[in-house]
């Protein structure tokens, strides 16, 4: 191993390349930095071969007061990873006895966040880590500064998540006291159903400004929809509660992203498009919702198979996400928004017609337009 130092930066390197450090212009943070982190400390592992590369992001963990545990090869890291739920992992793919993506699952809401260390990042390579869950990429020589800025970036992320099972949790717990009210007062069944998915959709609020009135008008009229397919009330029940809660997911979105004023950048969008997978995430633990998440996760895929999370296409779209599709646009279209009045009916069926069979179910839309707009719950009735 060699030592270079010139300009403020150390170099370490070896057969397997170079390391750059960067001295200067360096500010740890301070106590303001470190708000809005979670009162317990993330699990981290290091999963990387060369000791001196542990060594150093050892040193850049301190710098921010994060202990690791550290593992030179895969079958190092398998015996950790079956002892230890970690909560970020550091992994380089190009060990001596494989890939470290292998110790990494597809990912899901309960996957730790994984950045990926590496000399050589090539497309082939980044997909495959983005599809197990990668959430960010280290690129060698890294400096000190970079190598924070990531960090900060990825326990950000896990800061969400935090705060999204503790939300999950206060709604689980709500949801346990209202079903113990439910077995004294058999009665009121639906009823206290109803208040419970109103509790659940007043906690969005906290965060976003999207109004009340919004949630239930686009659950009234996918119930009205519903009416029109006859589906059963079985059915029905769950359409209007998924549709209500649709945007639930929201609450485990950063703030500034939600009230940013302005269009979001790319990875701010696909921090927002996280929010279906969020929900459903939230509303599938709890027992009386768990045939309502349909609306929840999917309510943004498109019939042409260009939306997300997962790019359904066509009939894969479940029947209650095409219908919601559709109420969710008139409702947008004939709302007032800070940036224009509300538009007429009329405006709001020529768009649907013009976007049956591209973003929404052709038949779906053929059933709407061919209702009385009356039918219809619209603000200001318009």
């Amino acid at each position: 191993m060699k030592c270079d130092i010139s300009e403020g930066v150390i170099q370490k390197g070896d057969s397997h390349g170079a390391i750059s450090v960067e001295l200067s212009p360096f500010r740890p943070r301070g106590e303001a930095g470190q708000q809005g982190l979670p009162k317990k400390q993330p699990r981290i592992l290091v999963l990387e071969d060369q000791k001196q590369i542990r060594e150093l992001v050892r040193a850049m963990l301190r710098i921010r007061k994060y202990t690791s545990d550290e593992a030179s090869s895969l079958a190092e890291a398998r015996s950790l990873l079956a002892r230890t739920r970690y909560d970020l992992l550091f992994i380089d793919i190009n060990l001596p006895d494989g890939s470290g993506l292998s110790v990494v699952d597809e990912h899901s809401p309960d996957s730790p966040l994984v950045i990926v260390l590496t000399g050589n990042c090539d497309l082939q390579t980044s997909i495959e880590a983005m599809r197990r869950g990668a959430v960010d990429f280290i690129t060698k020589p890294f400096t000190i500064g970079h190598f924070l800025q990531r960090l900060d970036k990825a326990l950000e992320e896990w800061n969400a998540r935090a705060r999204l099972k503790e939300y999950a949790q206060a709604l689980r717990n709500l949801v346990e006291f209202k079903t113990d009210e439910l077995s004294r007062t058999i009665r009121r069944f639906d009823e206290i159903r109803d208040m419970t998915v109103l509790a659940l959709g007043q906690a969005l609020k906290l965060k976003d400004n999207e109004t009340e009135a919004h949630c239930v008008r686009v659950s009234q009229n996918s119930v009205q929809m519903g009416r029109l397919l006859d589906l059963s009330e079985f059915e029905l029940t769950n359409l209007k509660w998924g549709a209500y809660l649709h945007d639930v997911g929201k609450i485990g979105v950063p703030e500034q992203i939600l009230m940013k004023p302005g269009p979001l950048t790319p990875e701010e969008r696909r921090a927002m498009e996280k929010h279906p997978v969020m929900g459903h995430a939230m509303v599938r633990s709890i027992d009386f919702l768990t045939h309502s998440t349909d609306v929840v996760l999917s309510h943004h895929e498109r019939y042409d198979g260009a939306g997300y999370p997962s790019g359904l296409a066509g009939l894969q779209i479940p029947l209650h996400a095409r219908i919601f599709a559709i109420m969710d646009t008139l409702d947008a279209m004939t709302s007032d928004r800070p940036y224009r009045a509300a538009l007429p009916m009329s405006a709001a069926a020529e768009e649907i017609s013009r976007l049956a069979g591209s973003q929404f179910d052709p038949e779906m839309a053929k059933i709407f337009l061919s209702a009385p707009p009356i039918t219809w719950q619209i603000q200001n009735n318009r």
